[in-house]
């Protein structure tokens, strides 16, 4: 899978789904300024139970605000950021509209979103009850670029059948990747076809940066002008990850391409052919739910020498910066984020409530997936240690040279010293040429 459709499924897909959302409690009565006319909400196509949610949140919320008619607009999934930032520059865009963290640099620096702080100031209007790494997450350079209903952040998750058939002790999380590797080792068995790998890593940027940053690297010095990655620690994480496929007890790319069957990470490890995954978020448990053959639960990523580390995935809806209708934009918003707009995706909420009064609520910790799999506590026990994404200009270009370096790496071909330093050359040249 590409690095541009892994932004779009991690940045566009984490936003809260619902197959049948029920209607809330106080139909989005808000306080505020009087609000009227259209209000356009801008969601990917691709994501049915999340056009599902916002059209019941629309209804209900055009319910208590007669005067205010909200549509959904559905875009494309693949083309949904260059369509929206399109129609935001012809001049028709849509009032609000959903994106992704690794593109707030640009939407900022291109003026396509409103900053809501001086709302929130206008309105008095509480943050205090999101968690305050969602409302860092979605602030640059002062701006608040977005609210948003959910959070979600890389875990791992593991074959509990495989573990207690080799007996070996189920991850929990003051686990190390010392740990992670001595399971992995362990849990491999067989060859070929029927091999059963120890571990799948799967080598996008997010898990790649956690082992990084786990370890006291980074990946961009902190104000995002230099690339890090030739630096040691940074160097060596890498090196670590590339290991893992040289010692055969996790599948490289090639070979979950070619020799698994043309089966990707995720779907290695719903095929009982690994015993821990690295690479996703809560989003999997939902596809993992299919799994009859064998047990799965979740754990928080394993600590490196500088503690735990975990990518911060935010999705985010924002109103365009010359949204026609910014009043009832502000009012529909606020609805979505409030805690009745979040309970009413509850049923098949793919991340953990932004808002702290409703971690515990049982609508979100009373289904299978959290009694049955862990699919909950394991990413609270990881909020204190998420890392947001890194904020610099052009993110997915710059993606694509890191991933274009990095994959003689993950083949064995070149060692991870052997092409830092150029790759680092490069990037601190094109991070020149887009400062401001």
């Amino acid at each position: 899978m590409s690095t541009i459709r892994k932004i779009a499924l991690v940045a566009l897909t984490v936003a809260v789904a619902a197959a049948c959302a029920p209607s809330a409690k106080n139909g989005g009565k808000l306080s505020g300024n009087s609000a009227s006319g259209t209000v356009v909400v801008a969601v990917p196509a691709d994501a049915p139970g999340d056009i599902a949610l916002r059209k019941a949140e629309a209804k209900s919320f055009m319910s208590a605000n007669p005067g205010v008619k909200v549509t959904v607009l559905t875009i494309p999934g693949e083309t949904f950021d260059q369509k929206v930032t399109t129609m935001i520059a012809g001049g028709k865009p849509p009032d609000i509209f959903t994106s992704g963290d690794v593109v707030i640099p640009t939407i900022v620096q291109k003026h396509f979103a409103l900053d809501l702080m001086p709302l929130v100031k206008r309105d008095k209007y509480d943050l205090s009850d999101f968690q305050q790494q969602v409302i860092d997450g979605l602030t640059y350079n002062g701006q608040l670029v977005g609210l948003t209903d959910n959070w979600d952040t890389q875990v791992m998750y593991y074959n509990q059948t495989l573990f207690d058939k080799a007996g070996v002790a189920v991850p929990d999380e003051n686990w190390t990747w010392d740990d992670f590797l001595a399971a992995a080792k362990k849990l491999t068995t067989g060859r070929g076809s029927s091999k059963v790998y120890g571990a799948v890593f799967d080598p996008w940027f997010a898990p790649v940066y956690d082992v990084i940053w786990s370890n006291g690297g980074n990946v961009y010095n902190q104000d995002g002008t230099k690339c890090a990655l030739a630096e040691p620690a940074a160097t060596q994480s890498i090196q670590w990850i590339a290991d893992l496929f040289k010692q055969g007890v996790a599948p490289s790319p090639s070979q979950l391409n070619a020799g698994g069957g043309g089966m990707d990470a995720g779907q290695t490890f719903q095929a009982g052919r690994g015993a821990m995954l690295i690479g996703s978020g809560r989003w999997s448990a939902f596809d993992f739910q299919e799994i009859k053959r064998f047990q799965w639960k979740v754990a928080p990523l394993p600590k490196g020498t500088a503690g735990r580390a975990n990518f911060f995935h935010l999705s985010m809806f924002a109103i365009a910066s010359n949204s026609k209708n910014q009043a009832a934009a502000w009012k529909f918003l606020q609805y979505m984020v409030s805690p009745d707009g979040i309970r009413a995706g509850a049923k098949n909420a793919q991340g953990i409530p932004s808002r702290k009064s409703l971690v515990n609520d049982p609508a979100f910790t009373n289904n299978s997936l959290v009694t049955e799999h862990d699919a909950y506590q394991p990413f609270l026990v990881s909020l204190p240690t998420v890392h947001k994404a890194p904020y610099v200009p052009s993110f997915p270009q710059l993606q694509d040279k890191i991933d274009a370096a990095l994959d003689a790496v993950w083949a064995g071909k070149k060692t991870a010293a052997d092409v830092t330093p150029a790759l680092c050359a490069d990037l601190d040249k094109s991070l020149a040429a887009a400062k401001p």
